[in-house]
C-alpha cells in the first residue's frame, strides 16, 4: 500500500464518534443522588483507564475499570471523552440510565514508512519507537502503530544513522527518512585470534584511524566454523574449530562502538560438501563432489545446504552482530557439464537459487536485528547477467541490504576500463566499477566495496579509498588483506571528538570469492 493510500484511510479514520442514547428509561429513585455511569472501552472490548470526560461544568476521569460516573440532573448530558492514544468520542445520554451507556473509543493508528534519504527506497528491518511501542518494518520499510499519540518517534537501524522525528499527533501518516553511516571496515581474518597481540594491534587501529568496523570471519573457505557453534550438522561433519570467542569479541567491538560484520563463507565448503555429499554439486566425471583446485561446493540449490548456512547465520546474529556478510554465495565458476545440481543449472535457476537464498537470509536474520550482505564479483557490477555464477546486480540490489563487490584491481584482466594491466591504476579500477553499480542499483541495498589491500603500497590503497569516497557519499569501503596486515599509511587519522564519528552509535585464500 503507498503512503498516499494510508493518507486517505488514516483522515477517514479521523472523525470523532458521536453516540445518542435515548428511548423509555428508569425514573432515579426518589431522594437518592442519581449518577449515570458511563463504561469506556476500546475496540477490543477492554476498559479505558485515564480517559478524560467534560461535559457541562464537569471534568472526569475514567477509573480501572473504565467507568465514567455523572451526576443526573433530570436533563440530557452530553459527554465529551479523550485519551490518550485513542481518537474522541462523545455521547448523549437523553434519559437517565441505571444501567452503564457503553462508549467505545477506536484507536489511532499511525501508519507510514522509513525511507532511504538519498532515493525513496523502504528499508526492511528498522526499529521503530513511539513512546512505549516498539515494532519493525516490513520488506517495504513499512510500519504500524496503534494507540498512537503525540511524541517523538525514534527509528534505528544497523548501520544507518539513529533519527528521531518528532509527530504532533496527526496527520496519521508518516514517512521517515534515514541515512546509512559510512562504514569504514577492516577484515579480520581467525588467525588473528591466535596472536593477542595483532588482536590488540587492530583494536588499537580502529582507535587511531577512520576505521569505525570489523568484518569478523566466522567461517572460512576451509569449510571451518571458528566459533562454538550449536548447529548440529557442523557438530556432526567435524567442521567446529573454536578459535574465536564470540563474546568476547562483540564485547571488545561494542566497547569501542564499531560496526560488526560476520562474514560467513557459504557454498565453498570442502569439509560438508566431503562429509555430506548428498549436499554436494556432484561431479559425474568423478562420481564424487564437484573439486576446482582445493575447492569443493556445496549445491546452492539444495534444501539442507542452505539451511545450513542460515542456521549459522542466525546463530551468529543473535550473538550480537550488525551484519551477516555471505561470501561465496554463488555457484562454482566455469563448471563443467558433467557438474549437477539438484534443480539444473540454468542462468534463470541459478539467479533464482542465488537471490532467493538470499531472501531467505532476510527473512530469517532481519527479525533478529541484523542486515543482509553478500559479497560478489567486481565485474558483476558491469557485466549483464549473472556471470555465469547466478549473481545478477540489479537483482541483488533489489534484495540485499549491503552489496559488496570485490573490485581488486589485481582480478581484472588486460582491457577492462580501457587499461592495459588495470592493477596499475587503483582509482580509476575502483571508481569505474562503482560508477556502474550505482548507475544499475535498482533497489535499497548500499553498495560498500570491497579494496585491495595486499600488493600494494599506501598511496595506491590511498588511491582506492579516494576514488570509493568519491564516488558517491556513504558508500564506505572495507580493506581486504587476507592475513590482516594492512597499509596502515593510507588511513585517515581518526576526527577529533568534537567532529562526531561515523562509527555505529551503534590464510592467505584466494583475496575474496
Amino acid at each position: 500500500m503507498s503512503l498516499g493510500v494510508l493518507l486517505g484511510v488514516a483522515l477517514s479514520a479521523c472523525m470523532a464518534q458521536s453516540v445518542v442514547v435515548a428511548g423509555e428509561a428508569p425514573i432515579p429513585p426518589p431522594g437518592e443522588t442519581a449518577m449515570v455511569t458511563i463504561q469506556v472501552h476500546d475496540d477490543q472490548g477492554l476498559p479505558v483507564l485515564g480517559a478524560e470526560a467534560t461535559g457541562d461544568g464537569f471534568r472526569l476521569i475514567s477509573d480501572e475499570s473504565g467507568q465514567l460516573h455523572v451526576r443526573w440532573e433530570g436533563a440530557a448530558i452530553s459527554v465529551s471523552v479523550r485519551a490518550k492514544g485513542f481518537f474522541p468520542a462523545a455521547v448523549a445520554v437523553e434519559e437517565f440510565h441505571d444501567e452503564p451507556v457503553e462508549l467505545e473509543l477506536r484507536p489511532a493508528v499511525l501508519r507510514g514508512a522509513v525511507v532511504e534519504d538519498s532515493s525513496g527506497f523502504g528499508l526492511a528491518a528498522a526499529s521503530v519507537s513511539l513512546g512505549d511501542t516498539t515494532t519493525v518494518t516490513d520488506q517495504l520499510g513499512r510500519f504500524e502503530i496503534s494507540r498512537a499519540s503525540e511524541g517523538t518517534i525514534t527509528v534505528d537501524r544497523p548501520g544507518w544513522e539513529r533519527t528521531e522525528v518528532y509527530w504532533p499527533g496527526t496527520p496519521l501518516v508518516e514517512e521517515v527518512r534515514i541515512k546509512p553511516m559510512t562504514i569504514k571496515g577492516l577484515h579480520i581474518g581467525h588467525w588473528v585470534y591466535t596472536d593477542p597481540q595483532l588482536w590488540r594491534d587492530l583494536l588499537q587501529v580502529a582507535e587511531e584511524t577512520v576505521v569505525n568496523a570489523f568484518v569478523i570471519d566466522v567461517k572460512g573457505e576451509s569449510g571451518r566454523v571458528f566459533y562454538n557453534t550449536e548447529v548440529p550438522l557442523a557438530r556432526r561433519i567435524g567442521a567446529v574449530d573454536p578459535l574465536v570467542d564470540l563474546d568476547r569479541v562483540i564485547v571488545e567491538m561494542d566497547r569501542r562502538e564499531l560496526y560488526k560484520i560476520a562474514r560467513l563463507v557459504t557454498f565453498q565448503d570442502p569439509i560438508a560438501a566431503r562429509a555430506d555429499t548428498d549436499m554436494a554439486v556432484y561431479d559425474t566425471a568423478t562420481e564424487g563432489p564437484y573439486r576446482k583446485g582445493d575447492q569443493y561446493f556445496l549445491d546452492p540449490t539444495d534444501r539442507r545446504a542452505r539451511a545450513y548456512a542460515l542456521d549459522l547465520a542466525a546463530e551468529v546474529c543473535a550473538a550480537g552482530f550488525d551484519e551477516i556478510q555471505f561470501d561465496y554465495v554463488r555457484f562454482p565458476d566455469g563448471f563443467p557439464d558433467s557438474a549437477r545440481f539438484d534443480h539444473g543449472s540454468s542462468a534463470e535457476v541459478r539467479m533464482e537459487a542465488i537471490t532467493g537464498f538470499l531472501r531467505e537470509a532476510a527473512e530469517r536474520l532481519h527479525p533478529l536485528g541484523c542486515l543482509v550482505a553478500a559479497d560478489i564479483f567486481g565485474f558483476i557490477t558491469t557485466v549483464q547477467g549473472d556471470g555465469g555464477i547466478g549473481q545478477e546486480f540489479v537483482a541483488l540490489s533489489q534484495t540485499l541490504d549491503v552489496v559488496s563487490p570485490m573490485l581488486y584491481p589485481s582480478h581484472y584482466s588486460r582491457g577492462w576500463f580501457g587499461f592495459e594491466v588495470p592493477n596499475d591504476h587503483p582509482g580509476e579500477v575502483v571508481g569505474s566499477a562503482l560508477d556502474h553499480a550505482i548507475e544499475r542499483r535498482q533497489g535499497p541495498a548500499i553498495i560498500r566495496p570491497w579494496l585491495q589491500d595486499f600488493g600494494y603500497s599506501p598511496s595506491q590503497v590511498r588511491a582506492e579509498i579516494r576514488a570509493a569516497e568519491a564516488a558517491g557519499r556513504d558508500l564506505g569501503w572495507m580493506l581486504w588483506n587476507a592475513v590482516s596486515q594492512f597499509e596502515l599509511e593510507a588511513l585517515d587519522p581518526a576526527p577529533p571528538p568534537d567532529a562526531g564519528s561515523a562509527g555505529n552509535p551503534g590464510a592467505p585464500a584466494d583475496p575474496g570469492s
